[in-house]
């Protein structure tokens, strides 16, 4: 297996078939940044590994930091890739809090809160 990130980044854009430049596009780097680390088998700041992993989520992120395994996740299926959510708005942030919040004793305690909320409305 290649010994830099970017090797595996240059076969990541094999795989996918995309220019260096339409990958950076995709990312949101400088134009002709991925070409450049390329060429100068350069070292990849963390801010773009992040952006490889939110937009290709069924890429395995032991295989793109480490070398190890293989380059498409086995645990989903083409099916289940979405979009990061930041595509469609939701930021980080948002997410995780709606992750937070979707568990069962946050539920439970909010529903407590809005019925006390509700009470205070009616005793108005």
């Amino acid at each position: 297996m290649s010994e830099k990130i970017i090797h595996r980044i240059s076969l990541l854009l094999d795989h996918y078939r995309l220019s260096k430049n339409a990958f950076d596009a995709k990312l949101g780097t400088g134009n002709n940044y991925i070409g450049s680390m390329i060429r100068r088998e350069g070292n990849v700041g963390s801010d773009v590994i992040e952006k490889i992993v939110r937009g290709f989520p069924e890429i395995s992120i032991y295989w793109l930091l480490l070398g190890e395994g293989e380059m498409l996740r086995n645990d989903i299926t083409k099916g289940e890739v979405k979009e990061p959510a930041s595509e469609y708005g939701q930021d980080p942030f948002e997410k995780m809090l709606l992750q937070y919040l979707d568990r069962p004793k946050i539920k439970e305690k909010l529903k407590i809160l809005l019925k006390d909320g509700e009470k205070e409305k009616i005793n108005r």
